[in-house]
């Protein structure tokens, strides 16, 4: 019986040696990637990563709670807009160009939404006729939809690192995979927008986040312009951060809308905008 301990524990020493000379080797030998390899194996693993714990009868009890935590419905929705013809100007027009700009963007290990249509099939598309993709985004801003089709997302719950409870829907975030033509389309008519936004001051000159040339490292330089400027005058200095939960999905959709129209928004750019929210 001792024998068979004393063996029992030389062998699990010897796996416990073999498992640290291997980290070490790994470790001396890692590349630059390997770095997030190695944070992975380092991470606390999670008991349970699934929200809602038992607390359910049901599976369709707990997919019930998880939906009306993580999307709940609009309070004011808006309907979508019937289509409506709109000759747009050239100068309105999507291009081939625009559309290779925006694919270059466009990571091809990037996992796609429910059509299972990565962004390298678009990609091989484009480079086949030039045609196709600025034609359907063409028709759908002289038409002023956004398909329903296109809306259809997974949502993936992720786990947040650090929490003491992982039965509480809180402890966990919510990434979604949209349909991948979707994202190309979206990404293609924020440009205009933007530049219209910008000609017509429909932003604040302090917002430094998701505008082109304008990133929070900005929003970083200038805070600390303004702490050094404050103590150079032999002032002190204090900082208040507001984490703003759920901040865009709060928007209210028929303000959002009638702030756009009252700053004379191009119509077809307007309806778009309507028929992009609406039941999302």
């Amino acid at each position: 019986m001792d024998n068979a301990k004393q063996a029992k524990k030389k062998y699990q020493n010897e796996v416990k040696r073999a498992k640290s000379a291997h980290w070490r080797t790994f470790l001396e030998n890692a590349k630059k990637n390997d770095v997030w390899t190695a944070h992975q194996f380092t991470k606390k693993r999670l008991v349970s990563t699934v929200p809602g714990g038992h607390n359910y009868p049901s599976a369709a009890a707990l997919n019930l709670a998880i939906m009306q935590h993580f999307f709940p419905q609009n309070p004011n929705p808006v309907d979508m807009e019937p289509p409506k013809y709109i000759e747009l100007e050239e100068k309105d027009t999507v291009d081939a160009s625009e559309v290779a700009q925006a694919l270059r963007k466009c990571s091809n290990t990037s996992a796609p939404g429910p059509d299972q249509v990565p962004y390298g099939v678009w990609k091989g598309i484009h480079s086949v006729n030039r045609h196709i993709i600025p034609a359907l985004i063409n028709h759908m801003l002289t038409w002023s939809i956004d398909l329903p089709a296109l809306k259809d997302s997974l949502g993936i719950l992720l786990p947040k690192p650090s929490k003491g409870d992982y039965d509480a829907f809180a402890s966990y975030r919510v990434i979604a995979l949209m349909q991948t033509f979707s994202k190309i389309a979206e990404r293609i008519i924020n440009q205009p927008l933007i530049k219209f936004a910008k000609a017509s001051r429909l932003y604040s000159i302090r917002q430094s986040g998701s505008l082109p040339q304008r990133a929070t490292f900005d929003a970083g330089i200038s805070l600390n312009h303004w702490v050094q400027e404050a103590q150079a005058a032999g002032l002190k200095a204090s900082t208040m951060f507001l984490d703003i939960k759920g901040g865009f999905d709060n928007v209210d959709h028929g303000t959002l809308l009638r702030r756009l129209r009252s700053k004379d928004t191009p119509e077809y750019m307007t309806r778009w905008i309507s028929n992009f929210i609406a039941y999302r």
